[in-house]
């Protein structure tokens, strides 16, 4: 959430972080309207999974409550790839959501394939399934890895000029 002002934003203005209570539980959130997405472009460390807990909160009043598909992915400027999805129903709690990110870093077989050298974009967009959908949160999304691999791309990322 911390790079939240890096991030792109589609629609450009309707976003905002706040702490949001659903179910009786408390959390700091991105509140995104539905359909969005935010994509961060950044290289990522070795044996990362990206981790949020998400909801949905109620449609405006007079209007029937919508799914939303919540969807995370990957790019490089060439190709996209899903790597996780969930449908969420107006009225249920916080869920968890998380995407196996370790493909995307270290070395490979190829000579040619360096993914600790790519900006990659993870992706994050909500879809409305049907009628008036909800605003979707993204509640402490993060991306997480152990402590060797957080140190590798911290000494990476003081090499690489910005």
């Amino acid at each position: 959430m911390r790079d939240f002002n890096r991030a792109e934003k589609r629609p450009a203005v309707t976003f905002e972080i706040a702490e949001r209570e659903v179910a009786g539980v408390s959390r700091p959130a991105i509140v995104a309207p539905v359909p969005s997405r935010l994509t961060w472009s950044m290289p990522l460390p070795r044996r990362a999974v990206f981790q949020t807990v998400v909801a949905l909160t109620a449609p405006p009043p007079g209007r029937a409550p919508a799914p939303v598909r919540l969807r995370v992915g990957i790019s490089d400027h060439r190709t996209f790839e899903g790597l996780s999805e969930i449908t969420l129903n107006p009225g249920s709690g916080w869920t968890d959501l998380r995407a196996d990110l370790s493909a995307y870093a270290g070395w490979k077989w190829s000579l040619f394939y360096r993914p600790d050298r790519v900006t990659w974009r993870l992706n994050l967009s909500a879809d409305a399934i049907g009628g008036t959908p909800a605003v979707a949160l993204w509640g402490r999304p993060e991306i997480v890895t152990d402590t060797q691999s957080a140190r590798e791309y911290s000494t990476r990322r003081l090499r690489i000029p910005s």
